[in-house]
């Protein structure tokens, strides 16, 4: 049986009187690409929160590769393998491609005030140097490295983020709506270098869209939720013949 880099359980999320997610579960194996769907209002984004350390579950438990990382901060659960992206882009606007990725090599950084007042750190500089430089290449982003983030067109913008994410070694990386405001060659794009970073990185993969052809091409497997409780979850087939899941959300002639 493959192992759950994530393992979502009885996950229930309330603002005073409103369950934003009600007993959720879910898992995701290593190597797979998981997707979220749901209508706007669904609670999807307010899971991702809670995975994430920007909310802490009013009841059940998050586990990354067995650990329970529930209640953690953000910062905390970065550094044990979770990165993320957001629906609206957080590029660093004044800082070049290269600058926005090598911010992100410095999460893992070793050194300390001490270190860097008498310029220890330099070997370690260096090294995120050249990591940074590395990383871009095999993303085909290297020719770009001096451009001002903001200058990119908008889907590569969209996949310098994601680049951003994968600078802090992760081992779930959580897309929230990536292909939000991309055209359909940008999002042909965005679903092979989806996949190619999955088999690159060895990556699991935890997908928000609301992009159908998109979750239906790139997902191993899918889970619905309606009003923050679960109401369906299989692999794209079973997804898109799922009368519970027409008739709440996608529609016929979405599918």
């Amino acid at each position: 049986m493959s192992e759950h880099v994530l393992k979502i359980e009885h996950l229930t999320m309330q603002f005073g009187g409103v369950v934003a997610v009600d007993d959720f579960s879910m898992f995701i194996n290593k190597g797979e690409i998981v997707a979220l769907i749901g209508p706007n209002g669904a609670g999807k984004t307010t899971a991702f929160n809670a995975v994430t350390g920007v909310y802490t579950p009013t009841s059940g438990s998050i586990s990354l590769l067995g650990e329970k990382i529930t209640g953690k901060r953000p910062d905390q659960i970065t550094k044990l393998g979770i990165a993320r992206t957001f629906q609206n882009i957080r590029l660093f606007s004044s800082m070049t491609v290269f600058e926005n990725v090598l911010t992100a090599h410095h999460l893992r950084k070793t050194s300390n005030i001490f270190t860097a007042t008498l310029r220890l750190n330099a070997a370690e500089e260096r090294r995120m140097r050249e990591d940074t430089a590395a990383l871009l290449r095999q993303v085909d982003l290297y020719d770009l490295r001096d451009e001002m983030a903001t200058s990119l067109p908008y889907g590569k913008q969209r996949l310098l983020e994601i680049v951003r994410a994968l600078a802090t070694r992760p081992k779930l990386l959580l897309l929230d709506e990536p292909a939000a405001g991309m055209n359909p060659q940008e999002t042909d794009e965005l679903a092979e270098f989806i996949r190619q970073i999955r088999d690159v990185f060895n990556l699991s993969i935890f997908i928000i869209e609301h992009h159908m052809n998109l979750v239906m091409e790139i997902s191993d497997r899918i889970y619905v939720i309606e009003f923050g409780k679960q109401i369906a979850e299989g692999v794209p087939s079973e997804i898109q013949n799922n009368e519970a899941v027409i008739a709440a959300y996608l529609g016929g002639d979405d599918l």
